[in-house]
């Protein structure tokens, strides 16, 4: 027996003129029903409990809908706050059957609270059943409906806070009977969904703001560095562009001194905006030339600092982004951390890479540290390994006090 048959059955009162075996079956029936439906109760909050975002949950959830309680379609339906309207944001249909202008009818439309079936049950903060949707007046997609052969019905409201804040709607190529307690259950079902919408769109705005928060951060970061250097590299170069004239008078023997002194900082200043600009066009990470990035770091650190910074790179090829940006970001981590922490007069930076192997050995001659006592996201440390192991790479580091320190990021031979 087909479950709308079985609803058909069920949906018949249990007279006098029933035998006790009809009684029976009739009982067997619905206790049939009542443990599908809980299985599928069961499985959306297993599903729930499963899914990090709704993209991937809300096709699920209608499909083990849809699966357990015999519908051949389903879709779920959104209020958006800036339009007030119903929009189609999730569908599933059965493997086994095409509705191709019903279903493309969803996503191009839009229903208003009132309209249509989401609208009604919008309007009214009740399911709506349909037994047969083609001769339903108020249907907009009755025609639509009847030329991809569906026919039963069914819209239940999603709601978050005793409010509506959206619809699902089933279709079943067959008309249906209505059966309560399968409209007790859903009832129950869209408001689980709407908790576990409401709380996917609060993560996802604490995310939008956390992206905000740290982008305000990061460009004050790089006004700070605009300012603390580039800015007063600019500065100094213009008092001694200034000054040239008076000392071609008065001190011609502090000319050349000058220029000197003027073409280190200008240099400075470049090499420093070069810096920035990286920062501020991330895509430069992927399109840029490697050795040329590098080159811009230990130039930077010279520039800051009075480290002697010496750069080799053999690159073989082009590598793929996630290993240029990867090996980019921890020579910049590693260098920062030598200026912060290191007390080092020398580094050195040696890279060689092919599509087989990469090998990167970043080497200083500062105090170094005790290893053994180190914590485990020492430096940044536990960034930088993630980072290696996230191009298949292996980062080890080398250090005792007094002896500087030496990290190695090695993938192959």
């Amino acid at each position: 027996m087909t479950a709308v048959a079985r609803a058909h059955y069920l949906s018949k009162p249990v007279g006098v003129g029933q035998n006790r075996s009809d009684r029976s079956r009739v009982l067997e029936m619905r206790v049939f029903q009542l443990e599908k439906y809980l299985t599928t109760q069961h499985e959306i909050t297993q599903i729930i409990a499963r899914s990090s975002d709704l993209d991937t949950a809300l096709p699920r959830i209608l499909q083990a809908i849809c699966e357990t309680t015999d519908w051949d379609f389903g879709e779920v339906w959104q209020i958006d706050p800036s339009d007030n309207l119903l929009h189609c944001v999730a569908t599933w249909r059965s493997p086994a059957y095409t509705f191709p202008v019903f279903e493309q009818s969803g996503w191009d439309m839009t229903f208003a609270c009132g309209k249509g079936l989401p609208g009604r049950v919008w309007e009214s903060s009740k399911p709506a059943w349909v037994s047969n949707v083609t001769f339903d007046s108020t249907f907009m997609r009755a025609l639509i409906a009847e030329q991809d052969g569906l026919h039963g019905g069914l819209g239940v409201p999603i709601r978050a806070d005793g409010r509506v804040i959206g619809a699902m709607t089933f279709f079943s190529r067959q008309p249906r009977q209505l059966e309560r307690d399968l409209l007790r259950v859903l009832d129950t079902v869209g408001s689980q969904i709407g908790l576990f919408v409401e709380r996917k769109r609060a993560e996802q705005a604490e995310r939008e703001q956390a992206r905000v928060v740290a982008g305000m951060e990061e460009r004050q970061r790089l006004a700070r560095d605009l300012h603390d250097s580039v800015t007063q590299s600019l500065f100094s170069a213009s008092v001694i562009a200034e000054m040239l004239p008076l000392l071609w008078t008065r001190k011609p023997e502090q000319i050349l001194p000058s220029l000197d002194e003027l073409h280190h900082l200008t240099r400075d200043a470049l090499s420093e905006m070069r810096a920035l600009l990286v920062e501020l066009r991330p895509s430069a990470l992927v399109h840029g030339d490697l050795a040329e990035l590098l080159r811009n770091l230990t130039d930077t650190l010279k520039c800051r600092t009075d480290i002697r910074a010496t750069l080799k790179v053999q690159v073989s090829g082009v590598l793929p982004a996630d290993e240029q940006i990867a090996l980019y970001r921890i020579t910049q981590e590693a260098l920062n951390n030598i200026t912060k922490h290191a007390g080092a007069s020398r580094v050195s930076v040696c890279l060689t890479a092919d599509e087989d192997r990469i090998r990167l050995t970043i080497e200083d001659d500062g105090k170094g540290f005790d290893m053994t006592s180190m914590f485990p996201n020492h430096f940044g440390l536990e960034v930088m390994r993630e980072r290696a192991e996230g191009i298949g790479a292996t980062l080890t580091m080398e250090s005792a006090v007094g002896c500087g320190t030496r990290l190695n990021v090695v993938r192959g031979r």
